[in-house]
């Protein structure tokens, strides 16, 4: 009687586990021991609550849902250890729902061992290519940088130091030396725009930006990544030093990163205006 009961506390804490999970709570480290060992396919092994965390902090990164069938569970329990098989589904932060009944079907199976009332082993198993994209799944929970990370940390560097005035040249050392840059536009009323070649031009265009324009305001409202390549978005007041007069716009500028370095740009803003501002 007293095993039977101790078999249902662990039962009711595993059931415990997987709703916290799917609510994100982290209350469940407290049912957690302090050298826990968990394993999951990819991550591999890890130990203590500090890589737990990592490998929730990994997978939550790509998951803006995750859901557990918890009444449609198979415990079998045997001694300290209990094994979990079920099902579960969720969306990723792309919008992919998952099992899609084709390549995934959601199913899982987790062995628990106890110390007491305390979790000290947790092994997962299951096919971690959700939605059939393995390649990019691995390397998530790896810890290795997917091409949208380069690419977003590239772009934020540039406007960082676009931002805090940084030399024309070190701006200049993020452009590929065969960059692709166009910022179209009336270039006899508006010099500083127009086609720019190599990391020289580059360094020209921003120095001739900081001696015609004062900068009265500039905000990226969003930066929307796919690979190589970045839409940055937002808005921008800006007065012309030689005229006085304000430009008043918004902007989209597209970027695209190889091998660490923007190889292709384009500010796409209202010409227009920018050009009567300059006349």
């Amino acid at each position: 009687m007293a095993e039977n009961s101790r078999d249902s506390e662990r039962i009711a804490i595993i059931r415990s586990y997987f709703r916290k999970i799917d609510e994100r709570d982290p209350s469940f480290f407290d049912d957690v021991a302090e050298d826990v060992q968990l394993f999951f396919p990819k991550f591999g092994i890890g130990h203590g609550k500090a890589a737990l965390a990592l490998f929730g902090e990994r997978l939550g990164s790509d998951l803006e849902s995750l859901s557990h069938d918890i009444d449609g569970f198979n415990v079998i329990v045997a001694g300290d250890t209990i094994v979990v098989e079920g099902q579960e589904s969720g969306v990723t932060r792309a919008g992919l729902r998952w099992p899609d009944g084709v390549v995934s079907e959601g199913r899982f199976c987790n062995v628990f061992e106890f110390d007491g009332l305390k979790i000290r082993r947790i092994h997962i198993y299951v096919d971690p290519d959700f939605t059939n994209s393995h390649d990019e799944r691995v390397r998530l929970l790896r810890g290795g940088k997917t091409p949208g990370d380069e690419t977003r940390g590239v772009v934020n560097r540039y406007f960082m130091m676009m931002l805090t005035g940084a030399e024309p040249e070190a701006i200049a050392s993020l452009f590929s030396e065969a960059i692709d840059w166009d910022i179209a536009g009336d270039t006899t009323l508006v010099p500083w725009i127009g086609r720019k070649t190599g990391r020289a031009g580059v360094a020209s265009f921003v120095q001739d930006l900081r001696e015609r324009i004062e900068p009265v305001s500039f905000e990226v409202s969003s930066i929307l990544v796919d690979g190589k390549r970045a839409v940055a978005m937002g808005a921008l007041v800006s007065k012309v030093t030689n005229t006085g007069k304000t430009i008043e716009t918004e902007f989209a500028l597209d970027f695209t990163v190889e091998a660490g370095l923007i190889t292709r740009y384009r500010m796409l803003e209202d010409s227009f205006a920018v050009a009567r501002a300059a006349a």
